[in-house]
């Protein structure tokens, strides 16, 4: 939806001041932002005044009912609008860049968790990952802490594919892929990962993740607190061409 506002020109307050919108401009912005989920009529409402045909509409059922937790679902929308990704992991290789086999290693590790419930949860994270495929993917920038490289996740094979698919997007010219390494002891990015996202016309949106849940953050000063956080950490990474260099090392230790 800011996409296609932004597109016409229009602000959140002109856009609930056209003809024919019945929604607040608080109410979009809570839309925009990840704080309220679209149903039909608003949808219906705003591709009318924006001269859509069904943009909007055929992205209902994955906000509703594919993306995961209820905390979650604003998220990929928020990447898919973005110009600008940074994101920070100190314990997995990030989602938007892991294989198959590796997530589905991750969500088997969740105790309890039902199969199909697996299966389900790797396809939203594949289903993300289309983001690259965009006429205009966003420029992604992630820092992966040393140690994620050398942790076993799903043995030797699996490790070595998702290392090698992590090589193999590194060509893709709007991924950035730094190392922060050992060497740099203790770090603030080892309080766990977040994702920054920047889009046209709105402020910066982060995610920040725990252990048990995920929270989508707009409040300026927290955004702005981990975005100096994600700079320090870019200060201690290694530049491109050398973290290239420690995953090829650590992919072949995994062997043939």
């Amino acid at each position: 939806m800011r996409k296609f506002r932004t597109r016409q020109g229009l602000s959140q307050e002109r856009l609930a001041a056209a003809p024919g919108v019945t929604y607040s401009e608080s109410q979009i912005g809570a839309v925009e932002r990840g704080k309220r989920t679209p149903g039909a009529a608003f949808t219906e409402e705003i591709e009318r005044v924006l001269g859509l045909n069904g943009e909007l509409k055929e992205l209902l059922p994955e906000i509703h009912n594919d993306f995961g937790p209820k905390w979650f679902r604003p998220w990929p929308g928020i990447e898919a609008a973005a110009h600008t990704i940074r994101t920070s992991e100190p314990s997995l290789i990030p989602g938007l860049l892991q294989t198959e086999r590796y997530a589905e290693q991750i969500f088997l590790g969740e105790p309890g968790v039902p199969p199909d419930q697996v299966q389900k949860s790797v396809q939203i994270r594949l289903k993300r990952q289309a983001v690259f495929g965009q006429p205009k993917p966003p420029m992604y920038s992630t820092l992966i802490d040393e140690n994620v490289l050398s942790r076993p996740v799903g043995g030797a094979e699996v490790m070595r594919e998702q290392l090698a698919h992590l090589l193999s997007v590194m060509k893709h010219p709007c991924i950035t892929v730094r190392i922060v390494p050992l060497a740099a002891g203790l770090t603030t990015g080892l309080l766990g990962a977040f994702e920054i996202a920047q889009a046209d016309g709105s402020p910066d949106i982060a995610y920040l993740e725990s252990s048990l849940t995920g929270e989508v953050i707009s409040n300026t000063d927290k955004v702005r607190a981990l975005s100096v956080r994600w700079d320090a950490l870019s200060s201690m990474a290694h530049p491109v061409n050398v973290s290239e260099q420690i995953i090829r090392e650590v992919m072949e230790r995994y062997g043939d």
